[in-house]
């Protein structure tokens, strides 16, 4: 079987796309964690209840109420494309939400009105 020989800008073009499709595939590269914490607070009472959604699946994403007992809560999970936590007071307590990735850079952060849920949403 007859041999041609390939140009040196050819190879490297391969070179260069077969390391960026396993860079892709091995996530290595500078890709963004996919955690985001989930965070919510509250000031003049506890919380009653936080629901968070997480991990977008086939069928959309996973919302799960987390069990509280105080003030604060938190956890730090997969946040898929649509992170979202909803959280809701007792009484007159003002309601606090935080959603932030891995590296810190905060999503959303939203404050409710007195006695009333607060919802944080972010579209990654």
């Amino acid at each position: 079987m007859p041999t041609f020989p390939v140009p040196a800008a050819a190879k490297l073009i391969t070179t260069v796309a077969g390391l960026a499709v396993a860079c892709g595939l091995l996530t290595g590269c500078g890709a963004k964690s996919p955690d985001v914490t989930y965070k919510a607070w509250t000031e003049g009472g506890d919380l009653r209840s936080v629901r968070h959604d997480y991990i977008d699946g086939p069928n959309g994403a996973v919302s799960m109420p987390a069990k509280v007992s105080g003030a604060t809560w938190s956890t730090r999970e997969d946040g898929g494309h649509n992170p979202r936590i909803e959280a809701v007071p007792t009484g007159k307590g003002v309601a606090h939400c935080l959603l932030r990735e891995g590296d810190h850079h905060v999503l959303d952060q939203q404050t409710g009105a007195a006695g009333r849920p607060v919802t944080c949403s972010a579209h990654r």
